[in-house]
């Protein structure tokens, strides 16, 4: 039975209540991960907990300011935002105007705030592409379609690999692979260029030998514990020392100067560290719940328009949480990319937490967009004919036989589709 508030509001309450608990654990799992080092160098151990509070706060406002725009009118400004999305991308590269960490040039320094512009390329191309893609679907396959989707994504994934964040380029990809294929690519041609993808993916991997090196460790991290496999090792060791149940929260060890980057990409280590086994499943957990949402979403969604923004935005969230949790466990080569809402990131948390609030409003929209039945009781349900009779031997007329639920044994009805499916209906 529903309770007062789900007969008050279209929104889904799951998903919200998935992303909330993961943005308040990811707060205190900054504070733990990172308390020791700030305290180290900037004598206050909270430094990284409040910046990422300040983040938390400004991306929960304007996750409720997206849950309540219509998702329709982001077609207005799909391109003006890939537009902004390119510039900042262009102008990391620029020598003096991006600000180079450890040989990469991701950030834009604005006094003490670092914004990172792949973090908006990301929710821009998802945007531009589900209004692009959403209105053309009966042309997928013609240039005309084509042609823009493929700029529009090289573009963004060529000035990612630039900067160079490998990791990040290729969750871009994969959004821009899967939102053409839920926009009804051709399988033949979706196969093709999921072949030439990968194969692209491939190059740029082994172009640069520090690529080349992680592939390496990946083989065999023991190889070179002390040095190339450093990383991995103490990621490894973060899991094991957690047990079951873990150290306790704020216990770990391999948060004081053993594994490098704690509060960032490596926080999932931490986390198995202090909450154990537990602690890292219930993650799991959270994330395939999202993901579930996120998908049924999609699928009820009014619209393709609003179909595509779920699909991609799901997929970003899902696929590069999977990465970084996979890459803690040293199931994929290391690569730099954030734990969402867990990880300390202040661009990431912020455009994620936007992106959770369009993806409500696309959920909502397809719920408030039922038929209501006369006199606002409700939902409007079909009337269902009765089943039809058929006589015996010239009788009366005889109810057709009917299974335990009460359906008809007669001809099996087809799966649903979604309301935006171009198939034709049986």
């Amino acid at each position: 039975m529903r309770g007062p508030l789900a007969r008050r509001t279209a929104y889904d309450l799951t998903l919200l209540a998935v992303v909330l608990a993961l943005t308040l654990l990811g707060l205190a799992m900054v504070y733990s991960a990172s308390g020791i080092g700030a305290l180290d160098a900037l004598d206050d151990p909270r430094y990284y907990l409040g910046w990422q509070s300040l983040w938390a706060l400004l991306g929960l406002s304007g996750m409720l300011v997206a849950m309540r725009v219509d998702y329709r009118l982001y077609r207005y400004a799909a391109v003006p935002l890939l537009l902004l999305a390119v510039a900042l991308l262009a102008a990391v590269l620029v020598p003096g105007v991006g600000t180079n960490v450890n040989g990469a040039a991701r950030w834009l320094r604005l006094g003490a705030v670092g914004l990172q512009p792949a973090e908006l390329a990301k929710l821009a191309l998802i945007v531009y592409l589900a209004a692009w893609l959403g209105g053309r679907r009966d042309r997928i396959a013609s240039p005309s379609v084509f042609v823009p989707f493929a700029i529009a994504t090289a573009t963004i994934t060529g000035l990612v690999v630039a900067e160079p964040d490998f990791g990040t380029a290729v969750v871009i990809l994969a959004i821009a692979m899967t939102m053409y294929f839920v926009a009804g690519a051709r399988p033949r041609v979706f196969a093709a260029l999921a072949a030439l993808a990968t194969t692209g993916a491939l190059a740029v991997a082994v172009a640069e030998p520090y690529r080349v090196q992680r592939l390496v460790t990946f083989l065999d991290p023991w190889a070179d514990p002390a040095r190339t496999g450093y990383q991995t090792v103490q990621s490894l060791y973060g899991l094991a020392l957690g047990g079951p149940f873990g150290e306790g929260l704020g216990a770990g060890r391999e948060k004081f100067g053993y594994l490098p980057y704690p509060y960032t990409d490596s926080i999932f280590a931490i986390l198995g560290d202090e909450l154990g086994l537990a602690g890292t499943l219930a993650v799991i957990a959270l994330f395939l719940v999202l993901a579930y949402r996120g998908i049924a979403i999609a699928l009820r969604a009014r619209d393709a328009t609003g179909a595509l923004l779920a699909a991609g935005i799901t997929t970003w969230l899902v696929l590069q949480a999977w990465i970084n949790m996979s890459v803690v466990a040293s199931l994929l080569p290391m690569t730099g990319l954030t734990l969402p809402f867990i990880s300390y990131g202040g661009s990431s948390l912020f455009v994620g937490l936007i992106a959770v609030g369009i993806l409500l409003n696309v959920g909502r929209q397809a719920r408030s967009g039922a038929a209501v039945a006369p006199g606002g009781a409700g939902p409007h349900v079909a009337s269902v004919s009765r089943a039809p009779r058929r006589r015996r031997n010239g009788g009366a007329p005889v109810a057709a036989a009917r299974d335990r639920r009460g359906a008809s044994r007669g001809r099996r009805h087809p799966l649903p589709l979604p309301r935006w499916s171009s198939r034709a209906r049986e």
